[in-house]
């Protein structure tokens, strides 16, 4: 049995538009599966690490849906790593599942796509 919790965060972008920021937890057995949308930056980073925090300790396995972001910056690059970090430390199984093109540029530009576990979907 699958059930969800959702978080939504609003912020403002450069631009002066409001561009919401949503978390999406679906959780399915003891698989927590984090489906962001948006911009994952500097200012919404904070609310994602909130909720992997508090996931980490109490999944058997974590992963990051980037496929409906628009937008991923070092900040949110960190973020991702400090959740493989934090699933490592807590025995959980960790999976990222990919972002369009220009977030998976940033993965590779900086190196470290080798250095995570990408994967199409979650079993």
């Amino acid at each position: 049995m699958a059930y969800s919790d959702s978080w939504t965060w609003s912020h403002r972008m450069r631009t002066g538009a409001a561009e919401p920021f949503e978390i999406q937890d679906v959780v399915s057995g003891g698989t927590h599966t984090l489906m962001l949308t948006g911009e994952l930056d500097m200012a919404t980073a904070p609310d994602l690490e909130t909720v992997v925090t508090a996931c980490a300790g109490n999944a058997g396995r974590l992963a990051l849906d980037l496929s409906r972001l628009t937008f991923i910056d070092s900040t949110g690059l960190r973020l991702v790593l400090l959740t493989q970090q934090l699933c490592r430390e807590a025995g959980a199984e960790f999976a990222v599942i990919p972002g369009p093109t220009l977030v998976q540029r940033v993965f590779e530009l900086t190196g470290v796509v080798d250095r995570l576990p990408f994967r199409d979907g979650v079993d």
